[in-house]
């Protein structure tokens, strides 16, 4: 059998009022306060004294709340189940405190309302707290948004829990449908199939394969299209052990490498042809003379031996004139053949200058990191484009990086310096080097075919840009800087740009 328990003024009812570390008020048929328990004081820094017949709303309810205050106050009033609302008490310094209110109505044995029985419960520290969470989350969030490489999340059994924008932009799944399915659907064979015995083989053993790695794999996009990533993949436990995966797509790297690689090959078969082209021109004229003298030599000791009446010269004399016919047919081909290399046409087309320039540098230095080069570039926008041959432009381009290069090998300050510019009607481009300089005997015949100061060279291929940039109707230079060092400059006409661009 329940205890009888004392009224609304009785010991106990105080007793569990005061002991309750919660705000107690009892208000009222009019919403005047009838009792105000010690929590109520601590949380207002009113006194009970001061409460007591006062108006809740009169001191205790924020300006805007005030009219809702009192529209569930009449609601409770109506009502025999409890109501439920949230609202703000301002405090005798002026603080706001929100508060999470249960009221019930108390009834004397008539029916009519007696008191309004008031619990409530001090949110303000944990409203904070999730929204400095919530803004936390928001935060991080942001910053993962705004990583550019593919950020996902996987929970132990696999599933993805969360998905970056920059992994839809990379797989093509949108978050919401990616969030609960198993990562493996960003796989392909033969790691689709594998994947959750890889993750359970790790939570049984411990042993990490590629957490803590990065590791080149290949992915799969929604579409079904397979493309080269580099993984790399964290984790950390919350209460749970969460996976991170970091994901960046390969795919125009890959691209890029691929054109370096077929720039490069271009660049070094354009060398080949050019400098054969250079050797057969340089034979042809040291040979074409003494096949000449040699043919004149041979059609003199004929006509000599015309003169003579021995019968035994006449087959010597066949024999002469076969061998000046064979002469001047070799001396024929020779020319034939310097004709063609000299006659050789230049395949142009329109290219951003900038461009071609960088390719050339990409190529050009490739592996110079390890000699400790430092490049520094200062490529002028607005150039646009011209007329050229890129290969060929880029082959001249690659050859006096790379000489620059070599001539820094046994220098303290490897600085190599790239620019172009727009200089009375030309485009310039300049490499600058802090090498030893050019000597002046080698600067008298720095194009001239076979010129070199290398050990290992062969002392053409500046022969071979003079060529190329005289077929641009452009001009090639080399000077000493004062403060030590080179500078090449490579001028091309921009006259060729302003017709290109009129015939487009």
């Amino acid at each position: 059998m329940k205890p009888d328990l004392e009224d609304i003024d009785g010991a106990l009812s105080e007793l569990v009022i005061e002991t309750v570390d919660t705000p107690v008020v009892i208000l009222g048929a009019d919403g005047s306060i009838v009792r105000f328990n010690s929590a109520s004081e601590r949380l207002t820094g009113y006194f009970a004294d001061e409460a007591i017949g006062r108006k809740v709303w009169d001191f205790l309810i924020i300006e805007k709340e005030r009219d809702t205050v009192k529209s569930i106050f009449e609601k409770t009033q109506g009502e025999n189940t409890p109501t439920h609302f949230t609202n703000f008490w301002k405090t005798k310094d002026g603080q706001q405190r929100r508060i999470e209110w249960s009221n019930n109505t108390i009834r004397n044995k008539l029916g009519d309302v007696s008191y309004i029985l008031a619990t409530g419960i001090d949110v303000t520290d944990q409203v904070a707290t999730e929204f400095a969470l919530a803004e936390t989350q928001a935060y991080l969030r942001s910053i993962i948004d705004a990583c550019p490489v593919a950020v996902i999340t996987i929970n132990e059994q696999g599933l993805i829990q969360s998905f970056s924008t920059e992994a839809e932009h990379c797989f093509g799944y949108r978050e919401a449908e990616a969030i609960g399915r198993n990562v493996n659907i960003l796989i392909p064979e033969p790691g689709h199939s594998q994947h959750d015995r890889y993750i359970k083989h790790y939570l049984e053993t411990g042993e990490k394969k590629i957490i803590g790695r990065a590791r080149p794999i290949f992915a799969k996009r929604e579409n079904g299209e397979k493309f080269p990533a580099m993984l790399h993949v964290s984790e950390f436990k919350d209460g749970t052990r969460i996976f991170v995966g970091f994901v960046e797509d390969l795919t125009h790297q890959r691209m890029t490498e691929r054109r370096l690689e077929e720039t490069q090959f271009q660049l070094q078969h354009a060398g080949r042809i050019g400098a054969m082209g250079e050797i057969a021109t340089s034979i042809a004229h040291e040979l074409n003379q003494p096949l000449t003298a040699a043919a004149s030599l041979a059609g003199a000791v004929s006509l000599n031996l015309k003169k003579t009446d021995y019968p035994e010269t006449k087959d010597a004399i066949e024999l002469l004139e076969d061998v000046v016919g064979e002469i001047r047919r070799a001396s024929e081909i020779i020319r034939q053949m310097r004709d063609f290399i000299r006659k050789r046409k230049t395949e142009k087309s329109l290219h951003r200058v900038n461009k071609v320039v960088e390719e050339a540098t990409a190529v050009a230095l490739i592996g110079a990191e390890s000699a400790g080069i430092k490049l520094e570039t200062d490529l002028v926008e607005g150039l646009g484009e011209l007329q050229m041959d890129r290969i060929q432009i880029q082959q001249v381009l690659v050859n006096v990086i790379r000489n620059a290069v070599d001539a820094m090998q046994e220098t303290t300050e490897k600085r190599l310096k790239i620019s172009t510019s727009r200089i009375g009607g030309f485009v310039e481009i300049r490499v600058e080097d802090t090498g030893p300089g050019i000597t002046d005997e080698m600067m008298k015949r720095l194009f001239e075919p076979f010129a070199t100061s290398k050990e290992s060279g062969m002392g053409i291929g500046l022969s071979i840009s003079k060529t190329i940039i005289d077929a641009h109707q452009g001009k090639i230079n080399a000077i000493n800087k004062e403060s030590g060092g080179c500078v090449f400059t490579i001028n091309l006409p921009e006259g060729a740009y302003d017709e290109a661009a009129k015939r487009r």
